[in-house]
């Protein structure tokens, strides 16, 4: 692979962590507003939010650990290390902002009036 082309491999990278990340939590965070359920489906969106920022660990210290060069074919094992820390990443963001949003509905149902 030319030098000359990292900036491409840059350029994923910071639009999986700057675009495709927030939108994926946008995505969930309006999905459960737009639906009123229970409050068990915190539980899950909490499960699901731990289990992807453990992803999101795990991976990103695995791209780290492999510290490939550009000219080698591990490269692309740690690009894909990458992109696919920073969606998880943004999937955990959305499961978050879910969990919160049911606190504050709970909250709001619990208020005395």
């Amino acid at each position: 692979m030319n030098p000359h082309y990292l900036w491409q491999t840059e350029g994923l990278g910071l639009l999986s962590f700057l675009i495709f990340g927030p939108v994926l939590a946008i995505v969930i965070a309006y999905r459960t507003w737009r639906k009123k359920e229970s409050v068990s489906v915190a539980k899950r969106y909490g499960i699901r939010c731990v289990a992807f920022a453990a992803l999101f660990v795990l991976l990103f210290v695995l791209a780290k650990w492999i510290n490939a060069d550009v000219r080698t074919p591990q490269y692309f094992l740690q690009l894909t290390c990458v992109l696919l820390s920073f969606l998880s990443f943004g999937l955990a963001q959305g499961y978050f902002f879910s969990v919160l949003l049911d606190l504050w509905r709970w909250h709001n149902s619990t208020r005395l009036k």
